[in-house]
């Protein structure tokens, strides 16, 4: 995702931090697993466990940002600068 900055005009994209992939990708993958078999054994625990991975999930990120990432950049420079 690209935009122009609003101060300077140069381009810039969203920092996405590895971690934030890895607790998406995980999220998704366990609420995914769980609907699956919740659908394959007809069970309305496993139903209501996908609903509560779903919500932990969406919990996440938002501690994880205010956290562990509080200092990263969310956005970055498209444009490398040239070093000395």
């Amino acid at each position: 995702m690209e935009l122009d900055c609003s101060y300077c005009k140069s381009p810039i994209r969203l920092n996405v931090h590895q971690t934030e992939e890895v607790v998406v990708l995980l999220s998704f993958g366990t609420v995914v697993a769980l609907a699956v078999f919740a659908y394959w054994f007809q069970s309305q625990g496993l139903v209501i466990t996908a609903l509560g991975a779903a919500m932990a999930g969406a919990l996440a990120l938002p501690l994880l940002e205010r956290t562990y990432l509080r200092s990263w950049p969310r956005y970055a420079s498209r444009v490398q600068s040239p070093q000395p």
